[in-house]
């Protein structure tokens, strides 16, 4: 009897690998471009380097390095990665036997309406019970290992997930780090030009007095000086409110952002190499995170049609009965159970098709999460190439500019002009100058997103 347990055992451990339903996993091609729209054909990309290497300011770093260990939202993601890998262990339990025990201990006495059923003699009787108990439910259909796989996909996303928020995470400091090096820029082109307004404000107004000038003049300089004082503060409040937002990042309480550096030495700090789109699939976590979903959707699918089928579950027991607690008797039993779906209302072939429909959702999202990575990087290239072109006519202007003001100053002193000449050339140059910083913030700003963009930054 024991023996042929036994084999029965051994049978069920080679059936219940023998079949597995549903679709096997096969990655999602889609057909790339040749290269970047943008950028020229090209070796390398800049997403193989360390993020040291692209982001080599020492401030910089120190700043990313305490995102990357104290942003409380990537922790929290850290704490959801262990979770769903805990989750593998529960989907592939069953593929195991599972044991457990049981014990009982009884004492009273049989009566009925007062009358003892088994006469005792008026003792209480006494009984108990011990064993251990085994149960199976063979895999014959590939049910709990599609379950298995699809918990090993959704781990593998949450990984994902976080290595895509620790890009999203370097990005945003990146790019406000370089945010606050062209406010702090604007700021300074601000009370310089608050100093100037002052100063032809102080000039008109003796000038006034003495009737050289007409109110025309002092009202536009006050104006000058009014608008470009209430721009300093608010340049200030931009800044702390940035530099309280890359606190929070970066698991500080709000406080200053140690900073160094001008825009102009960020414009050219590393070279863009962008490598060929199909890098994109390789390398970026938001991308390799809708695969692995598409791979978790793919081995539902084959949970549903293995739901078709019927269920075959071993038991078995054994233990010691006590009748009276003082002599034992052993025995042991085993056990086959086949149950199956007869009739469920439509419950599982519409389960079936709901599971077939997320495939196709989570195919879609996979595709479209590819189309919108090329266009990111392909927008960010050309931005790139034209914000050079712009940098290089607003720099134009901005030295066209500082000459106009050099040279009304001159006339002014030479007698051959008002210095209401000298006010309307710097009315024009304090703003291209603030202006020029944004486009220099833009184009430094390139980098950090072409990198992310790219697939870099996301390993440790």
């Amino acid at each position: 009897m024991k023996q042929s347990a036994l084999l029965f055992l051994a049978g069920a451990v080679v059936v219940t690998t023998a079949c597995t339903l549903g679709p096997n996993w096969e990655k999602p091609q889609m057909e790339v471009p040749a290269v970047f729209r943008g950028a020229g054909m090209g070796e390398g990309n800049m997403a193989d380097l360390p993020w040291q290497s692209v982001m080599k300011d020492k401030n910089l770093q120190a700043l990313l390095n305490d995102v990357f260990t104290a942003n409380r939202s990537l922790q929290a993601l850290q704490h959801n990665v262990e979770a769903a890998r805990q989750y593998i262990t529960i989907a592939r339990s069953p593929l195991f036997p599972s044991l457990g025990y049981m014990g009982s201990v009884n004492k009273g006495v049989n009566t009925s309406g007062g009358t003892a059923i088994v006469d005792t003699g008026g003792a209480s009787t006494k009984s108990g019970m011990a064993g251990v108990t085994a149960s199976w439910e063979l895999d014959l259909w590939g049910k709990t290992r599609r379950a298995a796989e699809s918990a090993e996909a959704s781990a593998e996303e949450a990984q994902e997930q976080l290595n895509n928020l620790r890009v999203s995470l370097m990005r945003q400091a990146a790019t406000g780090y370089l945010q606050l090096i062209m406010l702090d820029e604007q700021l300074r082109i601000t009370r310089e030009s608050v100093e100037s307004y002052r100063d032809t404000l102080k000039l008109f107004n003796d000038q006034f007095k003495e009737g050289v000038v007409d109110g025309l003049q002092v009202a536009s300089a006050e104006a000058a000086l009014a608008s470009a004082e209430a721009e300093a503060p608010a340049l200030e409040m931009q800044i702390a409110e940035l530099e309280n937002s890359l606190s929070m990042l970066a698991g500080r309480a709000p406080g200053h952002i140690a900073r160094s550096g001008s825009l102009r030495s960020y414009m050219n700090a590393s070279k863009v190499a962008a490598g060929i789109p199909a890098d994109v699939l390789a390398r970026r976590p938001d991308i390799r995170a809708k695969e692995q979903a598409l791979r978790a959707a793919n081995a539902e699918v084959g949970v549903a049609i293995a739901s078709y089928f019927p269920t075959i579950s071993l038991t078995g027991a054994g233990g010691y009965a006590f009748p009276g607690l003082d002599d034992a008797v052993d025995g042991w039993g085993i056990g086959a159970s086949l149950t199956g779906p007869l009739f469920q209302g439509h419950r599982l072939t519409a389960n079936e098709a709901a599971k077939k429909e997320e495939f196709l959702a989570a195919k879609a999202d996979y595709e479209q999460a590819v189309l919108a990575a090329l266009s990111e990087v392909s927008t960010t290239l050309t931005q790139r190439k034209k914000l050079r072109a712009v940098i290089s006519r607003q720099e134009a202007a901005v030295a066209a500019y500082e000459q106009s003001v050099s040279l009304a100053k001159q006339r002014y002193k030479e007698g051959y002009s008002a210095y209401f000449e000298v006010l309307d050339n710097q009315l024009r140059l304090f703003p291209m100058q603030k202006q020029l910083a944004s486009y220099r913030f833009q184009y430094a700003a390139c980098i950090p997103t072409l990198y992310t963009q790219l697939g870099g930054g996301w390993k440790e």
